[in-house]
């Protein structure tokens, strides 16, 4: 028998682990370092709204660790209630950006859960740069995999290939092994549908 071939998780988390951002083309990061203040921009221009005060309001009742800041604030709430709401604020006026093909708002989740993790983290700016590259590409390989798939049955692609580019940016930034990530884009999987 030959050898098998590795699940598309297994692939996905040994391209997540192995991405350097020395390996990344400078255009490329340059991009992602717009993509990020685009998004801030974004968020921020959504904290003058009901919708993104109550956003900030359920991240603060929500407790935790304060590690992580809420855009446009200085209180700091735990990182997956900073991701929470700054993902809201982020996308909450739609202006954010869209890969077409893909059908995705990339930097909503992969922005904003690299902000919030990096803090926690206390990981340096190029770590958070990288885990959001790797998280961004992330979202695109599952929404190009069945490219206006996702829409003809009903689902944002967002909130499914997001959940693979949250996994990919946390991860990156705790550390995880490739089993631990295929374990983690495994229960992404799970909750897709």
């Amino acid at each position: 028998m030959g050898d098998v071939m590795p699940s598309a998780a297994r692939r996905l988390a040994r391209f997540v682990i192995g991405l350097r951002l020395d390996d990344v083309p400078s255009s490329v990061v340059t991009k992602a370092a717009l993509l990020a203040l685009d998004t801030l921009g974004c968020a921020l221009a959504s904290t003058r709204y009901d919708f993104g005060r109550a956003a900030v309001q359920t991240a603060e009742r929500l407790g935790g660790p304060q590690e992580s800041t809420l855009v446009g604030s200085k209180v700091r709430v735990a990182a997956a209630n900073a991701v929470l709401a700054n993902a809201t604020l982020a996308h909450g006026l739609d202006f954010d950006d869209t890969r077409e093909d893909a059908i995705v708002h990339t930097g909503s989740v992969a922005v904003t859960t690299s902000l919030a993790v990096g803090e926690a983290r206390g990981a340096s700016g190029r770590a958070a740069l990288e885990a959001m590259v790797a998280g961004v590409e992330t979202m695109c390989r599952v929404g190009l995999a069945v490219p206006g798939k996702f829409h003809a049955r009903h689902y944002h692609p967002t909130a499914l290939a997001g959940a693979f580019g949250a996994a990919a940016v946390a991860g990156k930034l705790h550390g995880l092994t490739e089993d631990e990530l295929v374990h983690a884009f495994g229960i992404c999987g799970s909750q897709a549908g």
